[in-house]
């Protein structure tokens, strides 16, 4: 069995408020673990309007298998929150 952690460091350049970073980050939290069954969590930089860090943890047997979801994650981010600037992935397995 595989766990994997991943710390996302993202950049919110849009964001006018801490009220406007929550409601990005709780869209974006919600979608990852609609589309992916994955356990999602906001770790640090709560009181900050222009960033957050962002946690991802997942199970599977296979490392590949883990691996993949990780990166099919990291696409989605890009893809569907383009506004949002990944600034730097922690990889923990």
């Amino acid at each position: 069995m595989f766990l994997s952690c991943k710390l996302f460091h993202i950049y919110i350049p849009m964001s006018q408020s801490l009220k406007n970073k929550r409601s990005i980050i709780t869209a974006l939290k919600r979608r990852l673990r609609n589309n992916f069954n994955i356990s999602v969590s906001e770790v640090d930089n709560h009181d900050v309007w222009k960033s957050a860090t962002i946690a991802i943890a997942m199970v599977g047997n296979d490392r590949r298998y883990v691996e993949k979801k990780s990166s099919d994650i990291q696409n989605f981010i890009k893809k569907h929150f383009y506004e949002l600037e990944i600034t730097k992935i922690e990889d923990y397995f």
